[in-house]
């Protein structure tokens, strides 16, 4: 139940950074919306980034307690001309266009190169799926987050979307998961 319940709450917490207009034509409840460069989110992602290296020193070694080690990565089309190469690249360039940022799990770490399993469904981008394995650098990871003991430690980027909802939805994620923003 607690691997569905963290799954649940980064599905839920997906950032696509995309032009305002397609957002509202898709209309996904699940997917929150980020305006690009939006400082409390550069400041989440700041935060995780300083935090990385002891999140991947527990992914290696996972302590008793500890599981569903995830990471937060983003997404988007290499080309969009059918004709062409069909893949996507990566970036934490939270000012580019078309980004869909999303969540990976199964994490498999040789040095700095990464595999893991994409764990969220598109909303906004067509050249990956769900399930999809996808390969990474250590520079590529947005962001980070494990559940130790029932609670969800890192997901600092979750912290700019609940503080931009409703105040009850801070309360819920605070009580259930442990999430804690300043």
């Amino acid at each position: 139940m607690r691997s569905v319940i963290s799954l649940l709450s980064m599905l839920v917490l997906s950032i696509p950074v995309i032009p305002t207009e397609r957002a509202l034509a898709q209309d996904n409840p699940n997917v929150q919306l980020i305006a690009p460069g939006d400082p409390a989110m550069a400041k989440a992602h700041e935060k995780s980034i300083g935090e990385l290296d002891g999140f991947l020193e527990k992914l290696r070694n996972p302590p008793a307690g500890t599981d569903n080690y995830s990471l937060k990565l983003g997404f988007k089309d290499k080309d969009k001309d059918k004709d062409k190469d069909k893949s996507v690249v990566l970036t934490t360039d939270q000012m580019a266009p078309d980004v869909e940022f999303m969540w990976v799990y199964q994490i498999e770490a040789s040095g700095d190169h990464f595999t893991a399993l994409l764990g969220d469904r598109p909303e906004y981008i067509h050249n990956i799926k769900q399930g999809d394995r996808v390969e990474f650098e250590k520079s590529d990871i947005f962001d980070w987050l494990y559940v130790e003991n029932g609670k969800i430690k890192g997901n600092y980027t979750a912290c700019p979307l609940l503080l931009a909802g409703p105040k009850e939805q801070l309360e819920q994620y605070r009580e259930i998961y442990g999430i804690v923003c300043d």
